[in-house]
């Protein structure tokens, strides 16, 4: 059993190996802006978000269809062969709108791919163990990201075609899915029955959305503000962004006992400290405190995503996980997509830069955020108000 447990645990963290496979090439996007003088930087930005919306169909279809209409596996080796296929080919492309419609087709694999890892873990665990996997798929999404990031920056600071090269490794987990994937039992249902989502997962996955779309600007910003502010190079803005994904494995890796001292307050902690971390982006005139904000970022970021995810399993039955969770997925992207037209109309109504004004504001907000939060869970009966609810 424990020898079974092993391999599954090991084909499901393949999953969560690419999951966060679009900000891959996030280090090349000032890179890229020079490639392409002519377009605006808003569409340039298209090349990191434009994903973002074609993952939000495809996200909801693959929790729709995930162990109902379509082996787990099936899905998955789809998902996986457009990531590795349509993420490498703008390498070869020199035709900006050839570069989007490809981008667009990695959304799609990448969003088939999203909601199936969650929806493993909440399908074969259950309680302490459930919150342990989710903090340790956190570690390999992360340790994921910050292989393809770095890569991606190295090969970027070449030329700025190579950083696609590094979709390359989704070939690792397509192999592993292949070979060691086993398909979950079905839920059974009764003849006609389905599954209603309760209100309460559109009401948190569109926070959660927009919790996303404030924390963007960081991600899509940080190599403008490396390179334009003379800190670095393209290089240097990947060792930034990776340590944001460095902060969410260490995340990951105290999530189970943070959940179990914290209990409900999970959430609370980690909007606190993307807070304090994005105080840090914001006010960093050096390479050191950009990286200490941007690990501050993701160790928060990455406490809150398990914990909403905690709340899910407790909030829909076994059979509705895949398609919660693809909800909460779609939303997530969501933000993801909008945060450049946020980004501008921020801008325009504050007269502000709209290159780091938007992480103060993502500062202020997400602190005010914590704070309310923190004081509905403590109105809240301890009975009722479920662990981290």
């Amino acid at each position: 059993m424990n020898k079974n447990k092993n391999l599954v645990t090991i084909a499901v963290m393949s999953i969560y190996f690419i999951a966060m496979g679009i900000g891959t090439i996030t280090p090349a996007i000032q890179n890229i802006a020079e490639a392409f003088p002519q377009i605006d930087f808003t569409t340039i930005l298209l090349v990191s978000t434009l994903p973002s919306l074609f993952i939000i169909p495809s996200t909801v279809l693959a929790g729709m269809l995930a162990g109902n209409k379509m082996r787990y596996k099936t899905l998955l080796i789809v998902g996986i062969l457009l990531f590795v296929i349509a993420g490498t080919a703008p390498a070869f492309m020199n035709d900006f709108t050839a570069i989007l419609i490809s981008r667009a087709v990695f959304g799609i694999g990448l969003g088939i791919i999203s909601p199936l890892g969650n929806a493993l873990i909440l399908k074969l665990f259950d309680g302490q163990e459930r919150a342990n996997m989710l903090g340790l798929s956190t570690i390999v999404m992360n340790i994921g990201g910050i292989v393809l990031q770095m890569l991606g920056a190295i090969l970027c600071s070449i030329n700025w075609h190579y950083a696609f090269l590094a979709h390359l490794l989704g070939i690792i987990s397509l192999v592993i899915v292949l070979f060691m994937l086993p398909e979950p039992e079905r839920e059974v249902q009764a003849a006609g029955e389905k599954i209603k989502m309760p209100t309460v997962i559109y009401i948190i996955s569109l926070l959660f959305g927009i919790a996303t779309m404030l924390n963007y600007p960081m991600l899509v910003n940080m190599s403008t503000i490396i390179i334009t502010g003379n800190l670095g190079n393209a290089a240097s803005a990947g060792v930034v962004l990776s340590m944001f994904t460095v902060g969410g494995m260490v995340a990951g890796a105290i999530f189970g006992k943070l959940y179990q001292y914290t209990n409900r307050f999970a959430i609370s902690v980690g909007l606190l400290i993307v807070s304090i971390g994005a105080g840090f982006v914001y006010y960093a005139n050096n390479l050191v405190l950009l990286t200490v904000g941007a690990t501050l970022v993701g160790i928060g970021f990455s406490i809150v995503m398990p914990a909403v995810m905690m709340i899910i399993g407790m909030v829909v039955p076994p059979a509705g996980f895949a398609a919660a969770s693809g909800i909460l997925m779609a939303f997530m992207n969501l933000g993801g997509f909008v945060s450049p037209y946020y980004i501008d109309l921020l801008a325009k109504i504050s007269g502000q830069d709209p290159v780091r004004f938007p992480i103060f504001f993502e500062m202020v907000v997400y602190g005010i955020a914590a704070a309310v939060y923190t004081l509905a869970r403590l109105k809240a009966p301890a009975a009722t108000a479920g662990p981290g609810a």
